[in-house]
């Protein structure tokens, strides 16, 4: 809200200097965010033209242009100290890479590593100076609802892919890198010949990243049924929500189904030992519901059924080990990225350590690497814990608990890292009792914890 719309809708009230000044700017922070809006509003364009991941660092440098200009200003946010020191580590670790092949698949991570930490960063600083909370987790919910809709068509056509525009480019000056294109293509699910079943990937190069996303982007969905500022809204989220459930169990993707339970588990542990067992209904509900989309989508059981019985995990248990061994053969700085698992039987050809980021760190950065990344996201995810267990911010808080999870076993760049930092930035915020719906209305906003972030500048002098 500017100024000249508090004046219209208070005509007869006279705006203090320093009221002025914070409704400025509340309004410049939210201006300076719309490189970060635009990215993840538009995701389903820029997925179809084929450029949502090189769009990750071209939307951070705005965001980072700001943070610059307004250095006396930005504060270091609680934990990313640790972040900076593990960025620090993957530059030293290039100094392992020993093929340009290997280059670029450091160099393509490294820069989605920095973008995703240079957003991060922001949108703390940027809630501490006035954004809207309901606008950070709009945009996430907005991810999250395309990644639903955009499953459906799959499900009935399968597999169901576009050519992109960036992609066809990429093929025409004989850029064919397998992960690369991967990265370009539109591709709305996979079938899996061994379970006779779609697997949703709309907006993600592979149905394991629309899993993880999925995973991670859950909980922030069941926040917004429970904040919704309109009954509308939460109608419309929790139809959603049911939706999801279909494509979600059709994509026997057994991770997608880990990190959704481990949010529920997590948010119902800390309520019930809070004294809050009114959370266990709300479990119940949504068991209901799963529990009538498996009867009720024809074949559903079946295809669960045989995600069980016929659990084909002897390539990933290979490179596991396999990343294992590289990563005590050099425990420091690892080897840049992963690598080639060539002369490896039961790899299927895939590169060691590209299964689960864990691993990824762990032969790319070395064992320290991994330690860091994890220690980075525990760091955050606690000095950003709600105040109180009632708190629905209890659902953003346990993203952190569900990255963590996901190391094991997903790639979580950009997405499902973003999106746990994105929503513990707003559940710290929360935590001090800024960002609330009274944000709306600049007389009822609190002051910023930790001092006025908006106006550093030495008071006004009174003249007689």
């Amino acid at each position: 809200m500017t100024v000249t719309d508090l004046v219209r809708q208070h005509p007869g009230r006279r705006v203090a200097p320093r009221e002025e000044r914070r409704a400025d700017g509340r309004a410049a922070v939210a201006r300076a965010a719309r490189p970060l809006a635009v990215l993840l509003l538009g995701y389903p364009l820029w997925w179809v033209l084929g450029i949502q991941i090189p769009l990750w660092p071209v939307a951070a440098l705005p965001l980072l242009a700001w943070l610059v200009t307004n250095r006396r200003q930005v504060v270091l946010p609680p934990g990313y100290g640790v972040l900076l020191v593990f960025l620090g580590w993957v530059l030293i670790s290039a100094l392992m890479l020993t093929s340009a092949r290997y280059a670029l698949a450091y160099g393509l991570r490294t820069t989605l590593y920095v973008a995703v930490a240079i957003m991060a960063f922001f949108v703390w600083n940027a809630l501490h100076r006035g954004l809207d909370r309901r606008r950070v987790l709009g945009w996430l919910l907005a991810l999250w609802g395309a990644a639903v809709l955009l499953a459906l068509p799959g499900l009935l056509v399968a597999p169901l892919e576009i050519p992109t525009p960036f992609g066809t480019a990429l093929r025409t000056v004989g850029i064919n890198n397998p992960y690369v294109v991967a990265m370009t293509r539109a591709r709305f699910t996979e079938f899996d010949q061994l379970y006779q079943t779609a697997r949703p990937a709309a907006l993600f190069p592979y149905t394991n990243d629309w899993a993880a996303a999925m995973g991670i982007l859950t909980p922030v969905a069941v926040h917004g049924a429970l904040t919704a500022a309109t009954r509308r809204r939460r109608v419309l989220i929790a139809v959603l929500l049911a939706v999801s459930a279909v494509p979600i169990l059709i994509s026997v993707n057994r991770g997608a189904w880990v990190s959704i339970t481990v949010a529920v588990v997590y948010v119902m542990v800390v309520r019930v030992a809070a004294g809050r067992p009114k959370v266990l209904l709300g479990v119940l509900g949504g068991a209901g519901v799963v529990a009538t989309v498996v009867a009720t989508v024809p074949g559903l059981l079946d295809t669960l059924t045989s995600r069980f019985e016929y659990s084909n995990v002897s390539t990933r248990e290979t490179l596991y080990q396999a990343s294992w061994e590289l990563a005590l053969r050099s425990p420091f700085f690892g080897y840049g990225a992963p690598q080639s698992s060539e002369g490896l039987a039961d790899s299927n050809d895939v590169s060691i350590g590209t299964h689960g980021q864990l691993w990824t760190t762990m032969v790319s950065h070395g064992l320290v690497g991994a330690a860091l990344l994890l220690g980075t996201i525990a760091a955050i995810w606690w000095h950003s814990r709600p105040a109180r267990a009632a708190s629905p911010d209890l659902w953003l808080h346990a993203t952190g608990v569900v990255v963590v999870v996901q190391t094991a076993f997903y790639d979580i760049l950009p997405v499902p890292l973003a999106t746990a930092l994105f929503a513990l930035a707003v559940c710290a915020t929360g935590r001090r009792g800024e960002g609330t719906d009274r944000s709306a209305d600049p007389r009822t906003t609190p002051e910023p914890a930790g001092g006025p972030y908006l106006d550093r500048r030495r008071p006004e002098r009174k003249h007689s």
